[in-house]
């Protein structure tokens, strides 16, 4: 493939290592430079023991003027690139790598397991001291006032300072990074002293096997089956973050406006509860999908229609649920929990919908029926999305979409009058389309017909028919010499 910007490739996987480390490296510097000034602060207005304790107060309200130095403040900028950001030009040549079959073991990490760049920072952090104990001794120096004991290992605190920009980022990402957090079972992460101590004191250490699987000269992929399946997330379908984009939603534009003024809630928010509501097959799981793509958390999918109490009258899922982390939590057939006749005691629900509104992330309930969804608990909702049957116009547009690209078909089959002509969904759209395409997979040579699709729909919908187009007349050629 070409590389019209000439972007240099990685060697292997030890120059792409060298690459990250001098990013921490710069990272690691500004915090030491950080806390440095204000130790230096805390040394020339301190003046008795009581006055470090109470530093935390009086060091808002003081105000320190003077011109710092390099050791003060922050180091001197480099000259920015006209490539783009650091991140964009790392990825720029992960991209080119790849291209050229050099394996990136963390990057490919990363990819596999579809980690959040928070993640992959992390494991970069807890990497770092196996490589060079200069890392371990910056980190032992950022303990500080902190951590009175003598380790060469980041602590969940350490990862949440420097990797967090502001307060929002710091509650999305501390749930990454607890003794439950995918990173922990995945056996990627293991917990030091965790019986002891507060989480964000806690030691974390890469596994044995992550740590040579990352330092290797030339890692092996097959390795990563042994990280990809996850445990089962309690009662959730699915749990990972989707590529879907916005342009793969085909609805009206008042509808997208409205699911991205929930992305906008969300990301401003914690807890924000919307209503899907609109038959099977008109967009709301996709809709989930795009959400969590956009927000870039994971995604997962329950189905409430399975989750009913055990022989003791106990629903361990109540527990799983109220522990995710920061995700899209999409709720298939919500009526059995919001409903006017729940399935589940009314203040077991609404327990887990308080604890549910302080977490991280947004809450999507699927019902096929608005008038199912009980007012109050639609009352207390951020919104309520209504999805529609797409229009003639609009299912064309799925029709050309479920085709797969190289699929021939004949040319009295056109998508205009098949549009026109079933008043289908979405959903019933794509499930018509792939068994038509198996049944013109059989013909020599493949050949999508107008006869394939009346074997789907006798199939899936016997009660519809799609009138046979009539064959072009031929054209009539003139006589000569008029």
């Amino acid at each position: 493939m070409s590389n019209p910007e000439k972007i240099a490739a990685f060697a292997d996987n030890w120059a792409y290592l060298k690459t990250e480390l001098a990013w921490l490296d710069r990272l690691l510097m500004v915090a030491v430079a950080r806390q440095k000034r204000d130790l230096q602060e805390l040394d020339d207005f301190a003046l008795s023991s009581e006055d470090r304790v109470t530093s935390h107060w009086w060091k808002g309200i003081i105000s320190l003027t003077g011109q710092p130095g390099y050791d003060q403040a922050q180091p001197p900028k480099s000259p920015r690139s006209s490539g783009g950001s650091y991140a964009q030009q790392l990825e720029a040549r992960i991209v080119v790598s790849q291209r050229q079959g050099v394996v990136l073991a963390l990057p490919q990490l990363r990819d596999r397991l579809q980690l959040t760049l928070f993640e992959k920072n992390v494991l970069l952090l807890a990497l770092a001291p196996e490589v060079n104990q200069r890392f371990g001794r910056l980190y032992s120096y950022l303990h500080y006032q902190h951590d009175e004991s003598d380790w060469d290992l980041p602590t969940v605190d350490l990862c949440l300072r420097l990797l967090c920009r502001n307060d929002q980022e710091w509650r999305r990402s501390r749930p990454l990074i607890t003794p439950n957090s995918r990173l922990s079972s995945l056996g990627l992460l293991e917990w030091i002293n965790p019986e002891d101590t507060t989480l964000l004191s806690r030691h974390l250490r890469l596994t044995e096997d992550l740590t040579t699987y990352l330092l290797s000269e030339a890692p092996d992929p097959d390795t990563l089956e042994s990280w990809a399946i996850a445990p089962a997330e309690g009662a959730g379908e699915s749990s990972e973050i989707p590529a879907e984009r916005w342009e793969n939603l085909v609805l009206p534009q008042p509808q997208l406006t409205q699911l991205q003024t929930a992305a906008a809630a969300a990301r401003a928010t914690d807890g924000a509860m919307v209503l899907l509501t609109g038959p099977s097959g008109t967009g709301k799981t996709l809709a989930a999908k795009v959400l969590a793509a956009d927000l870039e958390l994971l995604l997962v999918i329950v189905d409430l229609a399975t989750i009913a109490p055990d022989a003791d009258g106990a629903i361990p899922e109540l527990e799983d649920l109220a522990n995710l982390p920061p995700c899209v939590l999409l709720l298939k057939n919500s009526p059995n929990w919001f409903g006017r006749n729940p399935t589940l005691a009314a203040a077991l629900v609404q327990s887990w919908a308080i604890q549910r509104r302080h977490q991280p992330g947004l809450t999507l309930l699927s019902s096929p029926y608005l008038q199912s969804i009980k007012p109050s608990w639609r009352r207390s909702l951020a919104g309520v999305i209504e999805f529609p049957r797409p229009d003639a116009e609009a299912r064309e547009v799925l029709w050309k979409r479920a085709m797969p690209p190289g699929v021939k078909k004949e040319r009295t089959l056109r998508w205009p009058q098949v549009a026109q002509q079933l008043p289908l969904t979405g959903g019933e759209i794509a499930t018509l389309a792939q068994t038509a395409i198996a049944l013109a997979q059989q013909t020599d040579p493949p050949m999508l017909t107008v006869d394939c699709l009346h074997q789907a729909l006798a199939l899936h919908h016997p009660g519809m028919t799609l009138p046979k187009a009539k064959a072009a007349r031929p054209k009539r050629s003139k006589p000569k010499g008029t």
